[in-house]
């Protein structure tokens, strides 16, 4: 349009100048509008894939740069323009020898109400679409972190700029795959262990060196297992132990316990730790009711497939124990140590002498003395590894 002006209008070096001056200014603005158009397009479309993937800017172009660059930009164009115009204007009137009356002042005027109304629309635009831009960014990254905070990490943010806003989203998705791995670990971890025990070691609440707790051991031991294992294919073993221990865990649990360790086909149930509870007697001989109640259940449910029946005894002793991690520097395991421990292992063993399913020590018995549980004595009886006897009840 400069070069037309100049070689076939005739028109003043200036005035070129002038035009070219411009066309480029409108270009440079228009430019930056549709750039922004683009992105805020570009956002509106990654917003809804559901995790796009981008690498982290490598270099950054901080928000402060850009905004600052817009406005020296829009500033310089729109003096640049104007002091230009009023140059050419007032070179064309000294050439031309025109005097300078009310009119000539009235149509500059003009021109340059006319070049800052439009340029100022540009702008104006320029800087809201580019607030718009970056609102809508955050916003996304709201969302995001929303979703986080309720636990959900399936979504991604889309890294749309070399800003700060950029590096957030990269450093977002970063902590969501760190998050993933953090609740898988944590998911497994508590499959193998009690979630409570979980919970506490992945807090670091555990003591180094264990911690003196009064709780009640109980201990849960299959009748008839061997010949069992020796008639049966091994898959049916272990359908057979998931779903015994299945059910036994719930009971457990149902009762504030925690299951400690399976052993073979035997169970091991702490009551009282990691956490405290009160009663914690009254709550393992509930325990061990439930459990003789619910083996009747899958008796009654294995006799109708016509499989036989299967037996267990409990053994339950309360005392002091050292509750901690014991192993090597390599694998340890949250467990309770102490004569307590042995003496309800032992105890335990005892059902198969008697021919009972469910034996309490003294001291589990003193501790319950006011629930309404009716119990037999069976004397003193000298259990393996200790000197002192041990009486023993019989839950009726």
């Amino acid at each position: 349009m400069g070069g037309s002006y100049f070689l076939f209008f005739g028109a003043p070096l200036l005035t070129g100048t002038k035009v070219v001056l411009g066309n480029l200014s409108f270009g440079l603005l228009g430019g930056m509008l549709c750039f922004l158009s683009f992105e805020r397009q570009l956002i509106d479309f990654l917003r809804d894939m559901k995790n796009p993937v981008f690498t982290a800017p490598q270099k950054l172009l901080p928000v402060a740069r850009k905004m600052l660059f817009f406005m020296v930009t829009v500033l310089v164009l729109m003096v640049g323009v104007m002091l230009l115009m009023i140059f050419v204007d007032i070179q064309y009137l000294l050439e031309n020898r025109v005097g300078f009356g009310v009119e000539i002042y009235y149509g500059v005027f003009k021109e340059m109400l006319f070049a800052f109304i439009v340029l100022l629309i540009l702008s104006s635009f320029i800087i809201a679409r580019y607030s718009g831009n970056l609102h809508k960014i955050l916003e996304m990254q709201l969302d995001v972190m929303d979703e986080i905070s309720k636990g959900h990490y399936f979504r991604t943010i889309p890294i749309l700029s070399n800003d700060e806003f950029g590096l957030i989203a990269a450093k977002t998705n970063e902590m969501i795959e760190g998050l993933k791995e953090r609740d898988h670990c944590q998911s497994s971890f508590g499959r193998y262990m009690a979630p409570e025990v979980s919970e506490m070691i992945l807090r670091g609440e555990v003591p180094a060196g264990g911690e003196v707790r009064d709780v009640t051991i109980l201990f849960c031991d299959l009748r008839g297992y061997t010949p069992f294992v020796e008639q049966s294919e091994p898959r049916q073993v272990v359908g057979f132990l998931n779903d015994y221990f299945t059910v036994m865990e719930q009971s457990i649990k149902e009762c504030k316990g925690i299951v400690l360790q399976y052993i073979g086909d035997e169970i091991e149930a702490v009551f009282g730790a990691p956490e405290d509870l009160t009663d914690h007697q009254e709550w393992a001989v509930r325990a061990a009711v439930r459990m003789r109640a619910r083996l009747e259940e899958m008796n009654r449910e294995r006799v109708a497939r016509g499989e036989e029946r299967v037996a267990h005894g409990i053994g339950v002793h309360s005392g002091e124990v050292l509750a901690g991690s014991v192993g090597s520097p390599d694998r340890l395991i949250y467990a309770m140590v102490g004569d307590t421990v042995n003496v309800a292992s032992r105890i335990q063993d005892q059902n198969k002498k008697f021919g009972t399913d469910i034996l309490v020590s003294e001291s589990t018995r003193r501790g319950i003395e006011k629930s309404g549980y009716t119990f037999e004595t069976l004397g003193k009886v000298h259990l393996k590894g200790r000197q002192e006897p041990v009486e023993l009840f019989r839950l009726l």
